[in-house]
């Protein structure tokens, strides 16, 4: 009894062990706080935020041009110069690296509720 005790504990300890690390990497990659996420908004080609309930907008993502970005899954990414909108690009053919918009400082994400654990932007060293 005492051994299969043992054994589920170290079972436990493992499979937490390797959540963290799992989790680590992916919170340190990905751009996206997922926790601040806001449901059912996009933004769309005009700049503004509306309602969709198929969708999830991000926060405002801080954004460097002379840097390339890749987007894991399907998205809109708007450009932004601080609260000033440029422009609005729609992402198909994922993963994929966003354009440099030179005037750009951040950005913001909308994608489908259905890419929500997959959905990614990193920065491409």
């Amino acid at each position: 009894m005492h051994s299969k005790q043992v054994k589920f504990s170290i079972f436990i300890a493992l499979i937490i062990l390797l959540s963290a690390c799992n989790g680590e990497n992916n919170s340190n990659d990905n751009l996206i706080n997922k926790v601040n996420i806001i449901e059912d908004r996009w933004v769309n080609y005009k700049g503004t935020s509306e309602n969709n309930k198929a969708m999830i907008q991000s926060q405002f993502i801080p954004y460097n041009p002379e840097k390339d970005y890749e987007v894991s899954s399907d998205t809109y990414v708007s450009y932004f110069n601080g609260e000033e909108f440029i422009k609005t690009e729609l992402y198909e053919d994922t993963p994929e690296i966003i354009s440099a918009v030179e005037e750009a400082d951040g950005v913001i994400l909308s994608f489908n509720k259905s890419n929500r654990n997959g959905m990614q932007l990193v920065e491409i060293e």
